[in-house]
């Protein structure tokens, strides 16, 4: 294990997450702010610092600022029928900038009061869009079955939220075809173990899943450069709705 500037996330400090949360009072987070900011924020920020050399490795064009890969405490509840304005999990991602990139595939990491978890997703904004991801499995079947096995030796589980009801391609090869009804994807670990965020070891852990996901992420990256090469996807569509 090297000498990374994250020491680990303290159960003192969720649960002072966790009360400042329950209180939902800007009085409390005021006072607790410092708090706060040392024993969540920054090492947060150190997680995103320790990562971005293999971030960048595996795509050069991620947006690595430690202070914007992470979620802020303190939530915009415009719009949002939720008005609670603390936060009692946080979470980072990896990925490019959503501006010029909107939906491209993303690393994350998060924790929550009992639990922390990361791994791999790619979600699209229209789920018409997520075909092209079928099209090129079944372009290149091998590649993606190779792929999967990556995420598997990394310890993440394949999930979708959302699935077309119909199968799209019933002549498609059964060992793809899990996730051939799939609008969303994502490959992720979970754990109940938060004293594993207490060490810098997380850093190794997260490194070495991330690595070994490689070959996944590089195959999403490449469905959505097509889907950008070829007019699919437009940011000055996606912000202007």
């Amino acid at each position: 294990m090297s000498d990374y500037n994250f020491k680990g996330i303290k159960s003192e400090s969720i649960q002072l997450l966790c009360e400042n949360r329950f209180h939902d009072s800007k009085a409390f987070y005021e006072e607790h702010k410092e708090e706060l900011k040392q024993g969540i924020t920054i090492p947060m920020r150190q997680i995103a610092l320790d990562l971005s050399d293999l971030m960048l490795d595996i795509d050069d064009m991620m947006l690595l600022d430690p202070v914007r890969c992470v979620c802020r405490i303190y939530r915009d509840t415009r719009g949002n029928r939720n008005k609670i304005k603390y936060r009692e999990n946080m979470w980072m991602f990896f990925r490019r900038h959503k501006n010029e990139f909107p939906g491209a595939p993303f690393y994350f990491f998060e924790f929550f009061p009992d639990s922390f978890g990361y791994g791999l997703v790619f979600w699209l904004y229209r789920p018409s869009l997520f075909k092209e991801v079928h099209k090129m499995i079944l372009k290149h079947p091998d590649r993606w079955l190779d792929a999967v096995k990556a995420c598997e030796d990394a310890g993440f589980t394949y999930e979708c939220r959302d699935e077309y009801k119909k199968e799209l391609y019933p002549d498609a090869p059964e060992e793809l075809k899990p996730y051939l009804k799939a609008k969303n994807m994502s490959f992720v670990y979970y754990s109940k173990d938060l004293s594993r965020i207490d060490t810098p070891a997380l850093i190794d852990e997260l490194k070495l899943a991330f690595d070994i996901a490689r070959p996944m992420y590089e195959f999403f990256i490449d469905v959505f450069d097509n889907l950008i090469s070829e007019g699919l996807i437009k940011p000055e569509d996606y912000y202007r709705r």
